[in-house]
């Protein structure tokens, strides 16, 4: 599969997102403190009220490209509303300071849902790494609760390598292009297999090109150091979470305490990261949406 070469020019083909006569719509939703937010919505061609929208929310400064093969497998079922964190590119920041914390994101979704999301629909939450733990700190603000949430690689604890927790503080947006090189030879020496899965490396090369240093920095200040372990307890409806095997990028030993603060979950394993992000997850998700199992939980 190939890379795109050019990650900062908006996706405008979504046809490998989806099967024919699904209609695409991008658009962007302004939040309370000023912030424009991108969202993709995926709109099947005889959309069911009856059935839940599903809101998916993206890891850190992730592109839509690298879901593609999940949205494919949830997009002909479902009526699904991809939405862009603050910190991504795309974001449009108001001429003042803006909040990257994680109860801002929170409240991002809440919003987000509001401006998307009929209030007598149902709805799913879902979700990776970063995006994750963004869902977890909404479900207990005491907002809409979804009827599930199927969460990817979710991360309860932001634990900084001490090499990036010294680069981040001490290095000016503008200097972000001589810090990048650090930043990717670090993931590629400890964080992925370069032999086995080439193809997460060009990915994440991908994505880092694309960033905006600006965001960057003021999402990784802001958690640095954040978790969620004690809020875990607190939430009420049902969460599925999906792991992987052999993945050096996300700290999978968080998978097994999350499971334990969680009241009301499930997990499922898949072999990797590379198929966290395939069709086989897509097809997985939809399946357990369609079959209704969170109601097992």
């Amino acid at each position: 599969m190939a890379v795109p070469t050019d990650l900062k020019k908006p996706e405008t083909d979504y046809s490998g997102y989806m099967v024919p006569g699904t209609r695409v719509e991008d658009y962007t939703v302004t939040t309370s403190d000023g912030v424009g937010l991108r969202v993709i919505d995926f709109i099947p061609k005889n959309d069911d009220p009856k059935k839940p929208v599903v809101l998916f929310v993206a890891g850190w400064i992730s592109h839509v490209w690298g879901w593609k093969e999940v949205l494919r497998g949830i997009t002909p079922h479902f009526r699904t509303v991809y939405m862009e964190t603050r910190e991504k590119r795309s974001s449009v920041l108001p001429h003042r300071k803006v909040s990257f914390a994680m109860s801002r994101l929170a409240l991002d979704i809440r919003e987000i849902i509001a401006a998307t999301i009929p209030e007598m629909r149902g709805f799913v939450l879902s979700g990776s790494s970063f995006g994750g733990t963004a869902i977890f700190e909404y479900l207990v603000l005491g907002a809409r609760e979804p009827l599930c949430s199927v969460l990817i690689a979710p991360i309860a604890q932001f634990n900084f390598p001490k090499v990036l927790g010294k680069i981040i503080p001490a290095t000016p947006p503008s200097l972000y292009f001589v810090a990048k090189p650090v930043v990717k030879w670090y993931l590629k020496h400890f964080k992925i297999n370069m032999k086995e899965d080439p193809e997460q490396g060009y990915k994440y090369d991908a994505t880092l090109d694309a960033a905006d240093p600006y965001k960057l920095k003021k999402s990784a200040l802001s958690v640095r150091g954040y978790s969620v372990w004690d809020k875990l307890p607190l939430v009420k409806t049902p969460v599925l979470v999906i792991g992987a095997t052999h993945d050096t990028l996300h700290e999978t030993d968080q998978h097994e305490q999350i499971m334990a603060h969680l009241r009301c979950r499930e997990y499922r394993e898949l072999a990797s990261n590379k198929e966290t992000h395939s069709r086989k997850a897509g097809d997985l998700i939809a399946n357990f949406l369609l079959k209704k199992e969170y109601r097992l939980i």
